[in-house]
C-alpha cells in the first residue's frame, strides 16, 4: 500500500495490485475518469499498477477478460465507466455466468447523492446485473470498497466460478479513505464430503455393463484433468468432454469421445444413447447434451460443487455435492477398479469415425481447414472461436491436447465474442500461438477490436471462414423450415431478388472486403484463399508471419455441420449425413 491516505481510486488500484491483477480491459468514461488519472499518475513515476488495455467497446472489453480467464484460470478485470460502459458489458457478464467463468466487472457510477435522479449516464448497473452475475455490488460508501473488491475477487474464483459485479459511485472514487469498514459476516454452510454417496457412485460405475462420464467445464475450472484420465484408466470407462471440456484429454486418449450433444461426434453420441450408467463430473444437463430420451433406462449419476444443479433439469439416482478434485482423489485412493472390455470394444470401433469423415468438391471444405491447422499446430494452439458452424467444425476437427486451450462461448452462444476473447487469450498465454477461428458473420460483430490487436501488436493468427451466410441459420433454415433463407445472406444488397433463397457458390460480394483491412488497420496482414489445392501452404504462411494476420478463406456456402441431433430429437434420430 502507497500511504495511509489515499483516495477511493488509490485503493482500489492498491487492492487489484495486491491481488495480482496483472490487465484491466477496458473502456474509459466520465464516471471512472479518477481511477483512470490514478493509472496515470502510477505509470509516470513507474510505480506498480495492473497494464490497461484500452479496448475499443466495453463489450469487447468484457469478452477480452473471458478469454484472458478461460486460459489463465485468474480473474479476468474489466473496466467500464456507468450507462451505456456498463450495459455494454451486459452480454460477457451474462456469457460468464453461462460459461463459469471467473471475472470481475468494475463500473463508474455516478455520485451516490444522484442515484435514482435519472442522472446523465445513470443506470440501475446492480438491478440489470442481479440475474447474470454470481454477486454484484454497489460501493457508496469509501470505507467498504477494499472488503468488497477483495471478496468480489475471491467470490469469482472460488466454489463454482463465476462473473462479480462491483459498481463504484464517483465520489467514492474521490474520497480520502480515513477508515476501513469490516467485512459483512457470510453464513453460508460448508457442505462436507460425503464419503458414503461418493462410495456409492464408485460402486455402481464398477457394476455397470455400459458405464459413461460426462465431464463438463468444472473439470478444467477444479484442475482435475490429470486425475480425471487416471480415473478413466482405473475405472475402464469412456469418456465424453463436453463443450466446455474439450481438451481435458488429449484427443488420441482412447477413453476419449469427444464432444456429445446437438453437434457432437458419433462416439460421444452412441456412448450416450447405449449407456447404462451417465456420471456427469462438474457440468450441466443443458438442453443441447440432455436431449429428449436422455436418461430413459439409464442409471444417472452427477457430481458438482454447485448444490443447485443437481436435479435441476435431468432427475439423479446418485449425487454429490463436492469439489471434483476431492472426488477423484477419494475414488483414486479408494483402491476400486473396474472393467469393461466389451463396452470398450464397442467404443473403439466408434471411435474411428472421431471426426466424421467429409468429402471434398470443387470448393474448400471448412473442416479441411480445421484440419490442417491442427496439423501445423500440433494441436497445441490456444484455439478462439466466435459463434456459428465455424466454431462446431473447430469443436469436431481440431485435436486438443491440453485443457484451457479452447475459448468459446458456450452456454449463451454470442456471436462476436471470437476476436476479443483471442486478445485476452493472448495476454494470459504469449507463449503460444492464438489461433482465431470465426465466421464472417461472426467477425463482423466485434470487428472494431481489430484496433485493439494493432495498437498492442498482438501476432493473432485470424481465419475467417467465409461462406457469405449466417451459416447456422441457414442450415436450420434448409433443414428445417424449407429452405427460406430471410436476412441470413451476408451478400444481399438492395436491389437483390427480395425472394431470393438460391444458395449460389459464385455469389460473393464482400461485405466488407476482409483483405482490404490491411489499409485501415496499419500492421494487420491479409490474405485470401479460394483454391483447395492452395490450402495447406498459404495456411502454413499465414502462420509464420510475425504479426497479425487475418486470413480469408473462402469455403464451400452448402457445408453444413454434422452430424446433428435436432431439436426435439433423441440421440438415437442422429442425423450422420
Amino acid at each position: 500500500m502507497t500511504s495511509s491516505i489515499r483516495t477511493g481510486a488509490c485503493l482500489l488500484l492498491d487492492v487489484l495490485t495486491d491481488l495480482g491483477v496483472d490487465y484491466l480491459f477496458g473502456h474509459t468514461g466520465g464516471a471512472v475518469i479518477p481511477i483512470h488519472v490514478e493509472l496515470n499518475k502510477r505509470l509516470r513515476r513507474g510505480a506498480s499498477v495492473p497494464k490497461f488495455i484500452l479496448c475499443r467497446q466495453e463489450g469487447g472489453a468484457g469478452h477480452a477478460a473471458e478469454g484472458y480467464a478461460r486460459v489463465s484460470g485468474r480473474v479476468g478485470v474489466a473496466l467500464a465507466t456507468s450507462g451505456p460502459g456498463a450495459t455494454n458489458l451486459a452480454t460477457p457478464i451474462a456469457d460468464a455466468y453461462k460459461d463459469s467463468l471467473p471475472t470481475l466487472f468494475i463500473t463508474g457510477q455516478v455520485p451516490s447523492g444522484a442515484i435514482g435522479t435519472d442522472a446523465f449516464q445513470e443506470v440501475d448497473t446492480v438491478g440489470f446485473t442481479r440475474p447474470i452475475s454470481k454477486h454484484n455490488y454497489l460501493v457508496k460508501d469509501v470505507r467498504d470498497l477494499e472488503w468488497v473488491l477483495r471478496e468480489a475477487h475471491a467470490l469469482a474464483l472460488h466454489g463454482r466460478p463465476g462473473p462479480v459485479v462491483v459498481d463504484i459511485c464517483k465520489d467514492v472514487q474521490l474520497a480520502t479513505v480515513e477508515a476501513q469498514n469490516p467485512p459483512r459476516t457470510r453464513h453460508r454452510e460448508v457442505i462436507p464430503f460425503d464419503a458414503v454417496r461418493a462410495a456409492a457412485i464408485l460402486d455402481a460405475l464398477a457394476s455397470a455393463s455400459r458405464p459413461v462420464v460426462k465431464a463438463g467445464g468444472g473439470v478444467i475450472h477444479s484442475g482435475a484433468a490429470r486425475a480425471l484420465a487416471a480415473f478413466a484408466e482405473r475405472f475402464d470407462v469412456p469418456v465424453t468432454t463436453t463443450f466446455n471440456a474439450l481438451g481435458t484429454l488429449p484427443f488420441e486418449t482412447p477413453y476419449n469421445l469427444g464432444m456429445p450433444g446437438m453437434h457432437g461426434t458419433i462416439p460421444a453420441n452412441y456412448a450416450l444413447r447405449d449407456a447404462d450408467l451417465i456420471l456427469t463430473l462438474g457440468g450441466r444437463f443443458d438442453d443441447r447434451v440432455a436431449v429428449r430420451g436422455f436418461a430413459t433406462d439409464k442409471c444417472i449419476a452427477h457430481v458438482d460443487i454447485d448444490p443447485s444443479e443437481i436435479d435441476k433439469m435431468i432427475a439423479t439416482d446418485l449425487s454429490l455435492v463436492a469439489g471434483l478434485d476431492d472426488f477423484l482423489e477419494f475414488a483414486l485412493a479408494s483402491g476400486r477398479t473396474a472393467r469393461h472390455p466389451d463396452w470398450l470394444a464397442q467404443v473403439g470401433e466408434w471411435r474411428e469415425q472421431m471426426p466424421k469423415p467429409y468429402g471434398v468438391s470443387d470448393y474448400i471444405k471448412p473442416q479441411a481447414v480445421v484440419e490442417r491447422l491442427s496439423e501445423l499446430t500440433q494441436g497445441d494452439a490456444t484455439l478462439v472461436t466466435g459463434v456459428g458452424q465455424h466454431q462446431m467444425w473447430a469443436a469436431q476437427y481440431y485435436r486438443f491436447q491440453r485443457p484451457r486451450q479452447w475459448v468459446s462461448s458456450g452456454g449463451l452462444g454470442t456471436m462476436g465474442f471470437g476476436l476479443p476473447a483471442a486478445i485476452g487469450a493472448w495476454f494470459a498465454d504469449p507463449t503460444r500461438p492464438v489461433v482465431l477461428i470465426d465466421g464472417d458473420g461472426s467477425f463482423q460483430m466485434n470487428l472494431q477490436e481489430l484496433g485493439t490487436v494493432v495498437a498492442n501488436r498482438i501476432p493473432l493468427k485470424m481465419f475467417v471462414l467465409n461462406n457469405s451466410f449466417l451459416g447456422m441459420v441457414r442450415q436450420w433454415e434448409d433443414m428445417m423450415d424449407g429452405g427460406h433463407h430471410y436476412e441470413t445472406c451476408l451478400a444481399r444488397v438492395a436491389d437483390c431478388d427480395a425472394d431470393c433463397t438460391e444458395l449460389d457458390q459464385t455469389c460473393r460480394r464482400q461485405i466488407p472486403n476482409l483483405t482490404g483491412l490491411k489499409h485501415v488497420y496499419p500492421g494487420l496482414a491479409t490474405l485470401r484463399i479460394k483454391d483447395p489445392a492452395e490450402l495447406r501452404e498459404q495456411l502454413a504462411a499465414a502462420l509464420a508471419e510475425p504479426g497479425p494476420m487475418l486470413v480469408d478463406v473462402w469455403i464451400d456456402k452448402a457445408e453444413n455441420v454434422i452430424p446433428m441431433v435436432r431439436p426435439g430429437h433423441t440421440l438415437a434420430q442422429m442425423i450422420e449425413a
